[in-house]
C-alpha cells in the first residue's frame, strides 16, 4: 500500500467528509488491507492528495481546511496552471432572472481566451457561467458539491461531459456518487474562493448560498465584484457593493479590477 491509495481509501469509506478524515489520521487510525482492496476495485476516477507534487500548494495556504482528496476528470494542469492562465469565479442564485444570466454571458464574452471561469456546475448563474465560457473559447472549472460521478442537477448531464470534452476540469473532494447534500455545497464554496484570483457575483439575494462563497474569498483576500440590479429587488450583490464590492458592468470593470488591460 501506498500514500495514495490509503488517503483513498479512506476518503471512500467516509464519503470524502473532511473533518471525519482529519480525526483519522489525526489519531493515526489505521485502515485495513480489505479496505483498501476495496477502495481499489471501485474507484474509476483519477484524484490527487494533499501531499502529492500536482497538489496545488494556494489550495494548503489559502484554505484552513484544505481537501485531503481531491477527485478530478478532465484537464488537471488547469488546476496548476496560475502562471499561465487567469482565474475569475462566477457564482450566483440558482433561480437566475434573464437579466442575470444575460449579464453574466455578456461579461465572458468579453472576457480574453487565457481567462478560466470557475463555479459549481448548480443551476441559474452557474449554469451560464459555464455554458458561456464554453461558448466562447475559454477553460473552465466546475467544483462540485456532491460526488465526482454524481451529476446534480441531472439536467446538467450534457455540460458535464461538455467541460470534460472541451478541455475543462470536473473537481471534487467526494468520491464516486456521493449524494448532494446542503453542508456539501456550503463547505464546497471555499475551493470555489481559492482557485478565483477574482470573484464575481452574477445574481443573489438576501440569505444567498453565494454569501458563503464571499465569505470565503475575503477571507483570502481576494476581490469581489458584483453586478448591479434594482434597488427594490433585495439584491445581495447591491448589498455586497454598498458595502465596498466593486460594481461590475461589463468585461472591462473585471479586467480594470484584475490589472488587465485587454
Amino acid at each position: 500500500m501506498n500514500a495514495k491509495e490509503v488517503l483513498g481509501a479512506l476518503s471512500f469509506k467516509f464519503d470524502g467528509n473532511w473533518e471525519r478524515l482529519y480525526e483519522v489520521l489525526k489519531n493515526k487510525e489505521r485502515i485495513t488491507d480489505d479496505e483498501i482492496k476495496n477502495f481499489c476495485s471501485k474507484i474509476t476516477t483519477n484524484y490527487i492528495y494533499l501531499t502529492s507534487k500536482e497538489y496545488p500548494r494556494f489550495l494548503v495556504n489559502e484554505i484552513s481546511c484544505p481537501p485531503i482528496v481531491l477527485y478530478y476528470k478532465g484537464d488537471i494542469n488547469l488546476l496548476c496552471e496560475r502562471d499561465k492562465n487567469r482565474y475569475i469565479g462566477i457564482v450566483g442564485s440558482r433561480n437566475a432572472t434573464e437579466y442575470g444570466k444575460k449579464s453574466v454571458r455578456d461579461i465572458v464574452k468579453g472576457l480574453p481566451k487565457d481567462m478560466v471561469v470557475v463555479s459549481g456546475l448548480a443551476r441559474g448563474i452557474d449554469k451560464e457561467a459555464h455554458e458561456s465560457a464554453l461558448d466562447y473559447g475559454l477553460k473552465t472549472i466546475a467544483v462540485l458539491g456532491c460526488g465526482i460521478d454524481y451529476i446534480y442537477p441531472a439536467e446538467n448531464v450534457a455540460l458535464y461531459k461538455r467541460i470534460i470534452d472541451e478541455g475543462g476540469l470536473i473537481l471534487s473532494e467526494y468520491p464516486c456518487s456521493v449524494k448532494p447534500n446542503p453542508e456539501n455545497f456550503v463547505f464546497r464554496n471555499r475551493i470555489i474562493a481559492s482557485l478565483s484570483e477574482f470573484l464575481l457575483i452574477g445574481e443573489a439575494y438576501d440569505r444567498s448560498g453565494s454569501s458563503t462563497t464571499v465569505n470565503y474569498a475575503l477571507q483570502g483576500g481576494k476581490t469581489i465584484g458584483c453586478i448591479p440590479y434594482p434597488r427594490s429587488s433585495k439584491s445581495l450583490c447591491n448589498k455586497l457593493i454598498r458595502d465596498g464590492a466593486v460594481l461590475i458592468e461589463n468585461a472591462s470593470d473585471v479586467l480594470l479590477e484584475m490589472g488587465r488591460k485587454n
